[in-house]
């Protein structure tokens, strides 16, 4: 029976005071239009992790950090050991979940990626304008190890891309990877007849030899996106002289030193060189910094990875994602904007 009065006593003494915080936190400014308390642990969508916590009190404004990283695609990333996340509508939810909080007064892209296909890049790029014209907060690009291709197409959204100087980063290009097996087929004594309605309809086909239109076809659109992402990033970059586009944007990766020697980023710098960036340009002098995550549990730090959601089966700390389109995809030409190295 003590048990049991003791027991109703701090079950209401832990209700006074989470009601007394509230009520602070709504004086204070600090509370969002909805309180929401879950008693267990909750995993559907994107949710915001406070990694840093301002020393000040009734701090309630917040530096929002947004992990983009892997191959960018508008489908399921990682192949066989990928998480199976979706980084284009990721991005997309959590953009929208950052809009609807006005305790964000700015965002930091955390960007560590080869990049990933065409189109993908496109609506993420899309996506963070939309979203900068929507909220006017401002945007820094974070490049971590690795911020190439697709993913410095995205950062060139950004109001401010920083990198480390031992990012590496621009590889300003398309790449198609074709696969051929007409040839091994042959030697097989295997046979496979198409019947087209035109002489292009299989064009990139992996069962027959491309023929010199064909191969035109290809590279003309190669060349079209090509000069989509040159034009974003010569828009982006008005200090780069006109002469040395020629070079910059052969293709060659670069580390984040040379990239800020020769105009490509606005500067170098760390995470913290990054927050302390966005609290400037937000003329705000103390802020939380959120991680916005698919976990509900853990503190982890600015540097914390997002926790997936477990998709497939785990074997031995493997996520091993079985996604028979995947392979069949490898058969049909991508277009990316992605650094093979």
């Amino acid at each position: 029976m003590n048990r049991l009065i003791t027991r109703v006593r701090h079950t209401c003494h832990a209700a006074f005071f989470a009601g007394a915080a509230i009520v602070l936190m709504t004086l204070a400014g600090c509370a969002n239009r909805t309180v929401q308390i879950n008693l267990v642990p909750t995993h559907a969508g994107i949710r915001p992790q406070v990694v840093h916590r301002s020393s000040h009190w009734f701090v309630c404004n917040r530096i929002a950090i947004v992990r983009i990283s892997g191959m960018l695609a508008d489908g399921r990333s990682g192949g066989l050991f990928g998480s199976g996340h979706n980084p284009v509508s990721d991005l997309r939810q959590t953009l929208d979940r950052i809009a609807h909080d006005p305790r964000v007064k700015a965002v930091i892209l955390r960007l560590n990626t080869p990049g990933g296909t065409v189109t993908a890049s496109a609506m993420m790029y899309h996506d963070i304008l939309t979203f900068k014209k929507k909220t006017h907060l401002p945007v820094i690009a974070s490049m971590m190890d690795l911020c190439a291709s697709g993913g410095y197409y995205i950062s060139c959204a950004s109001d401010y891309q920083m990198a480390y100087p031992t990012t590496i980063t621009a590889s300003i290009g398309v790449i198609v990877q074709l696969f051929n097996f007409h040839k091994s087929l042959g030697y097989l004594g295997i046979q496979a007849p198409v019947f087209v309605s035109g002489k292009n309809k299989d064009t990139a086909s992996p069962f027959h030899r491309m023929s010199a239109s064909q191969r035109a076809i290809v590279q003309g659109f190669v060349n079209q996106f090509y000069a989509r992402f040159l034009g974003i990033a010569k828009k982006t970059h008005p200090l780069v002289p006109a002469k040395n586009w020629s070079w910059l944007a052969d293709g060659r990766p670069m580390t984040g030193t040379d990239a800020a020697r020769y105009h490509l980023i606005n500067g170098l710098g760390n995470l913290d060189d990054a927050i302390a960036l966005a609290k400037k340009m937000a003329h705000i002098h103390h802020a939380n910094i959120v991680l916005y995550s698919r976990s509900s549990h853990g503190h982890g730090s600015i540097y914390a990875h997002s926790q997936p959601l477990h998709t497939g089966e785990e074997f031995n700390m493997f996520n091993i994602n079985m996604n028979p389109s995947a392979a069949a995809a490898m058969l049909h030409p991508t277009f990316l904007y992605m650094w093979e190295n």
